[in-house]
């Protein structure tokens, strides 16, 4: 951060501090040997935050159907992790929200920023991914550079608050446009509120999750973040784009973008993107009476769904002629689903539109092994390598790790009817086929003459399968034309397995997760193919 803007902050007496609680939250937080009892020894301490702990627990976001009566059934549905990191979002904005006599609206300020928390826990329900309250936390604290700069210099950050402002029409109040806000702290202050925030949560002494979290909320490519880190903080940015769509008057319209976002950084489609939208409606209004801000109404939340779809059906009409011409939009890749009516493209050029992921490896040493030669993709020696290093992360940062595998039903009769050149070209197209639909940290390889391997961290077994059955909806009902004005039906058959969900009998090295996802593939296609089948020890 800026070194005079860090001086002002450092010794400004009005800075917010965390009160006894909340530090002692943050050291239990951080001690990895932390003892049940000492947890409710220090909630204990703060009665307002034992009933707002109780509130949560007997939520309809838990589902319990008998009420819990005690601190120790709390931690027990809630996890210790859990625990911790709730009560730690409710000291925070409590105590931050006692500042009184600065330009802010804190109102609007917490519901933002209880709809990014909203968005950021579905987000990561819906990836699959672990720790949901520390997601939660990411995205309720990821704006407290904002309070922490109106707090410190009110005069001068509340004529930026006040350019910054968009007014919705006939009188409504002022919304912030922290995009814009952003902008005018670099230009007059040196640096923006993530970069404050970031500072404050390591003067605070949370944890560093927080603090990368917060740096690249506004934007995840603009600053340095750990690898283990990078999907979180991807998710936090979304999700603070997803808040806007409810909070700033009209950023619905930008609803294909912040869709465009959600498919480039975690594969999720478009009808995920407003699956999403729906479900952070639907669940706000609980978390936003457990943190006692004021929700939306009914009507408010149709609305906005409404407008959001809208636009996306808009955009979605408009691109149509564009794919019907053959012709791929910036920043877009052909896929045999979008181009229904056409010709295979050349092997050679085909060959030579290699993947997101592949172009990645591609600038890194690979001595002693290949690309495959027909698709471009990643060879079998490839993916062996790239599966024992994904494997070792999964175990160090305890997360899911899955492997798909893929097998064209009917090659041998492809090849024997149309010819093994457009055996070949069905290969090339589908392996295109299925790295446009993977999220960017994903690997799709060769696995064999027919076969395709997909490789998914911290991709659990429900995501998975979702994404299997979608791939093989998308194959199911596309038909290439053929010369003469014949077409070609083509199904696949999926086998999946995922660390550590499944218990293998012979350990969990990459070796054997191949194996296994190798006998599910074998009973998808003993079935009659066209289907995805989990392995089962």
């Amino acid at each position: 951060m800026n070194d005079e803007l860090e001086q002002r902050l450092r010794f400004c007496v009005n800075l917010p501090s965390l009160p006894a609680v909340a530090l002692k939250m943050v050291e239990l937080a951080n001690n990895p040997k932390v003892d049940l009892n000492d947890v409710v020894r220090v909630i204990s301490m703060d009665p307002a935050l034992v009933t707002k702990l109780f509130r949560a627990a007997n939520s309809p976001l838990y589902g319990m159907r008998r009420k819990v009566t005690n601190l120790r059934q709390v931690l027990s549905l809630l996890g210790l992790q859990g625990t911790l990191e709730l009560a730690l979002g409710f000291s925070l904005v409590t105590t931050a929200g006692d500042a009184k006599a600065i330009p802010l609206n804190t109102e609007h300020f917490w519901r933002r920023s209880l709809l990014a928390a909203t968005a950021c826990r579905i987000l990561g329900e819906r990836l699959s991914m672990k720790n949901l309250e520390e997601l939660f936390l990411a995205g309720l604290l990821h704006g407290v550079g904002i309070l922490a700069l109106s707090i410190t210099m009110p005069e001068l950050y509340g004529v930026l608050l006040q350019e910054a402002a968009e007014c919705p029409a006939e009188g409504g109040e002022a919304v912030l446009n922290c995009e814009r806000l952003a902008e005018l702290e670099r230009e007059r202050l040196g640096d923006d509120h993530a970069a404050v925030g970031a500072w404050l949560m390591r003067h605070w002494r949370l944890p560093n999750y927080l603090c990368q979290a917060t740096a690249g909320s506004l934007e995840p490519d603009g600053v340095e973040i750990s690898k283990g880190y990078r999907a979180l903080v991807q998710c936090v940015a979304l999700a603070v784009r997803i808040a806007d769509i409810w909070v700033r008057p009209n950023y619905w319209q930008n609803s294909q973008e912040v869709a465009d976002l959600a498919q480039r950084w975690f594969g999720l489609e478009t009808e995920h993107y407003v699956e999403i939208l729906e479900a952070v409606g639907a669940k706000f209004p609980e978390i936003a009476a457990l943190f006692q801000i004021r929700s939306m109404d009914a009507i408010e939340i149709a609305g906005i769904i409404d407008q959001a779809r809208e636009v996306l059906d808009i955009r979605a009409v408009r691109r149509w002629p564009e794919r019907a011409s053959g012709s791929v939009l910036p920043g877009e890749q052909e896929s045999p689903a979008a181009l229904p009516n056409q010709l295979f493209s050349t092997m050679a050029s085909a060959s030579a539109r290699i993947g997101r992921s592949q172009r990645d490896w591609m600038t890194e040493p690979a001595t002693g092994y290949a690309f495959d030669a027909l698709t471009g993709l990643f060879s079998r020696q490839l993916l062996n390598e790239r599966l024992q290093q994904e494997l070792v992360t999964a175990r160090e940062q305890d997360w899911p790790l899955s492997v798909v595998l893929l097998d064209l039903d009917g090659c041998r009769q492809i090849n024997e009817v149309c010819g093994r050149g457009v055996g070949d070209q069905v290969l090339i197209a589908l392996g295109r086929l299925l790295d446009g639909n993977i999220r960017h940290q994903d690997v799709v390889a060769r696995y064999g003459d027919d076969e395709f391997a997909l490789l998914l961290p911290a991709g659990g077994i429900d995501a998975t399968r979702r994404l299997a059955e979608r791939l093989l909806a998308l194959i199911r009902g596309w038909e290439p034309a053929l010369p003469e004005g014949r077409s070609l039906r083509v199904t696949v058959s999926a086998g999946i397995v995922t660390y550590p969900g499944a218990e293998l009998a012979d350990g969990d090295s990459g070796e054997r997760l191949l194996k296994a996802a190798e006998q599910a593939l074998q009973l998808a296609k003993d079935a009659g193919g066209d289907q995805v089948i989990a392995y089962q020890a």
